[in-house]
Parts: C-alpha cells; sequence; structure tokens
C-alpha cells in the first residue's frame, strides 16, 4: 500500500497522489495489458488524512491529466471571488482620497474605515486599492518637493532666467563651485536600530501618475534626525564641470565664520576650485550657494575679494537649483548600499574614523567624479523646467 500525502482536503488529491493514480492505470499498458479499473486502483492510494479516496475521484483526477506529461493544470489562481464596488462608489472613495491625502498618511486601509463609517459598505482593503486603480491611482512616490509662496517662486524663475541667459559653454566657465554642506549619518550599532537605519521606506502615496508635480501633495522636509555627534561626519564640498573636490571637513554639525575663514586662509577653497576647474590657477572664481550667514562674514568676504571670488546667491530654500544637493543624494544612496551589505553579511558597524575614510574613498572614485560633472551639466536642464512650471518646485 502506498501512502502519499497531498496539499488539498481529504477528498481531494493533491499532485503527488495524482501521479501515483496516473502510474498505476498507465502500468500494464506498456507489456500490453489491460489497464487496471478504478476500483482496484483506489485502495493503493491515500490522501493526506491516510484515508482511501473513492474510486471516481481517482477516475476524475486521472481524466484531469495531461495524457502526455501526466500533470494537471492548476486552476487554484481562479478560487475566490473578487469582491467589486459600483462606479458612485468607486467615486466616492476617489473623493475622500482627494480630500484626505492633503491632511494625513491616506491608506487603502484608511479608505476602508471610511467607507464602512459613511457609506456602510465593508470590503476588504485589496477591493479599495483596486476601485482606486480602476479610477487610475496608483500607490506611487510621494514627491518630496516644498511649497512656495509667490515672492519665492519670483525668486526662483528669476534664478531660473539668469541660467538661461547663458549658454551651456559660458555657464561652464562662470560656475566655477556648487557649493554646500553636507552631514552624512554612519549607521547605529544597536540591531534593531540599525535595520530601521537600513531599511529606510519611502514615502508613498495614492496618485495619478501624472500627478507627480501637483503642488497641493508636495510638502515634505527629507533632511536627516538629529544624530549624536558619534554618529555625525560633517563637510563641505563642490562640484563643477570638472568635478567634486571636498572643501572642509568639520567636527561639529555646523561651521562658523572663523572656521570657514581658516580653511579659506590654508587654500582648501582655492584647491578645490582647481581641482573641478582645469586649466585654471587663479580668479575670478564664481561659487553657487546658498545664503548661509557664515559664508557672507565681514572676514570672509574680505578674503573673496583678495581672491577675486564672487558669491552668487541660490533662491531661498531651492535645493532642486543647486547640483551639489544632487551629488549627497547620490553619495547617501551609494553609502546605504554599502550599510545594507554590511548588516546582510553581519560585519559590525564601522567606527567614525573608518566611516569617514569610506567617505572619502566614495568622493575620490571615477564614478563620483562622473556624476558630479553630470549634475553640473545639469543645472540648465533644471533651470528650463523651473521656468516651464513657473517658478514651482521641480524634480531635478
Amino acid at each position: 500500500m502506498v501512502v502519499l500525502r497531498t496539499s488539498v482536503h481529504k477528498r481531494g488529491l493533491g499532485i503527488p497522489a495524482q501521479s501515483k493514480v496516473f502510474a498505476l492505470r498507465n502500468e500494464h499498458l506498456k507489456t500490453g495489458g489491460k489497464r487496471l479499473s478504478w476500483e482496484k486502483i483506489a485502495p493503493q492510494v491515500r490522501n493526506l488524512e491516510k484515508e482511501e479516496p473513492g474510486w471516481q475521484v481517482c477516475r476524475d483526477s486521472y481524466n484531469r491529466m495531461n495524457g502526455r506529461t501526466g500533470h494537471a493544470k492548476s486552476n487554484y489562481k481562479n478560487c475566490g471571488k473578487k469582491a467589486t464596488v459600483t462606479p458612485a462608489l468607486r467615486k466616492w472613495i476617489v473623493s475622500r482620497l482627494l480630500l484626505l491625502r492633503k491632511t494625513t498618511h491616506c491608506t487603502s486601509a484608511v479608505l476602508q474605515r471610511e467607507l464602512a463609517k459613511t457609506k456602510h459598505v465593508r470590503v476588504e482593503a485589496s477591493t479599495v486599492r483596486r476601485a482606486l486603480n480602476l479610477e487610475g491611482y496608483w500607490y506611487l512616490n510621494r514627491s518630496k518637493k516644498p511649497k512656495y509662496n509667490k515672492k519665492q517662486r519670483k525668486e526662483r524663475l528669476d534664478f531660473a532666467d539668469v541660467v538661461m541667459s547663458h549658454t551651456a559653454a559660458e555657464l561652464e566657465k562662470e560656475m566655477n563651485l556648487s557649493l554646500d554642506g553636507v552631514v552624512i549619518t554612519k549607521p547605529p550599532n544597536e540591531l534593531v536600530a540599525r535595520e530601521n537605519f537600513c531599511y529606510t521606506d519611502l514615502l508613498k502615496i495614492w496618485r495619478k501618475p501624472e500627478e507627480v508635480s501637483l503642488p497641493e501633495i508636495d510638502g515634505h522636509d527629507d533632511y536627516k534626525n538629529q544624530v549624536p555627534p558619534s554618529r555625525m561626519i560633517p563637510l563641505w564640498g563642490g562640484l563643477a564641470a570638472g568635478g567634486f573636490a571636498p572643501v572642509l571637513w568639520h567636527k561639529n554639525r555646523k561651521t562658523d565664520a572663523e572656521e570657514w575663514a581658516g580653511a579659506i586662509k590654508e587654500g582648501a577653497l582655492q584647491a578645490a576650485l582647481r581641482a573641478v576647474n582645469p586649466g585654471r590657477r587663479a580668479g575670478p572664481w564664481t561659487i553657487l550657494c546658498d545664503n548661509e550667514a557664515f559664508l557672507r562674514a565681514p572676514a570672509c568676504r574680505k578674503l573673496y575679494s583678495r581672491l577675486r571670488i564672487e558669491l552668487w546667491k541660490l533662491p531661498a530654500r531651492s535645493p532642486d537649483l543647486n547640483p551639489i544637493e544632487k551629488m549627497w543624494g547620490w553619495t547617501r544612496k551609494r553609502l546605504n548600499k554599502m550599510d545594507l551589505a554590511d548588516l546582510v553579511a553581519r560585519r559590525p558597524v564601522p567606527g567614525k574614523m573608518a566611516y569617514t575614510q569610506r567617505v572619502k574613498r566614495l568622493l575620490k572614485t571615477q564614478a563620483a567624479q562622473r556624476v558630479a560633472k553630470a549634475f553640473s551639466r545639469n543645472l540648465r536642464t533644471v533651470a528650463a523646467r523651473v521656468q516651464k512650471a513657473k517658478g514651482a518646485a521641480v524634480k531635478g
């Protein structure tokens, strides 16, 4: 007697038992004999409950099987009934979504509760998702662009007009450094906190694909949360047509006018300018930067004047118009991949000094220099998009 385990209920036969039925039914044909009857086959087969199936079950299983391959096609994917909602309810779900997504994280589960509470219709969250899909809405990455008031939009538009008044070649010669600071964060040592750090979920929102630039669903600040000094690696750097160069690695989260003036006196800023502007040894230089107070301190202004450095001010809260911001984003993504690889391989988190060396090595790679050059050239493209958006935030 053969006992076969199956994956279905006791009155049915799974794939192993079906295969056994097929073999028993056909085994005598090879020698010219007759097939076994279903009554003789059934006692030799057992289902998951170790019970003998009826001969009719064996017969039906055999008839469902392909005579050439000896396999039956599974129709399990068609099991279950998909609940649906009426077109009127779909319209109501969409209207509720458009209202709630402006003020809260509106998920299909939230809409499921709203539907039950307001319309007294109880369905699964998956049904709500299908209804939204039918109306053209998908759970996509949320836009990470800030909103701007009328004055800020005008400033951004004026800046974009100035950029577009230059040809690509002229801009390459006249914008000698896109400058900004960043605080790189190394992962925490504690396991759960480290997992949260490495597996940070992207914020998503229900929207149509073409709504990526819709201002009413903008509003996101992706600056890093406060971390202890032991996990901070602050630096200032810049890029231009010749690539990327660091300017200042400092200890505290924020630098100040004295520290920045010291970096200029030591030649760090000039060295960065020469590194990303091959063939140029001296000014005049133009540096694109934001309105940080220490950059424009009186002591620093004197040094700029001596070195023939002019600061080109960015509009307020406009990281999309500063090419170096994209470099920081690229750097964080690359570091995050390394952090995740360390976590999966169960390697300990590097110390601060070792992690700083990791960052320095990454920024010196050919890949880093290649993307820095590309980000520098992308400024005119972004400016054109800002013009088209009439000053609104755009995707770089």
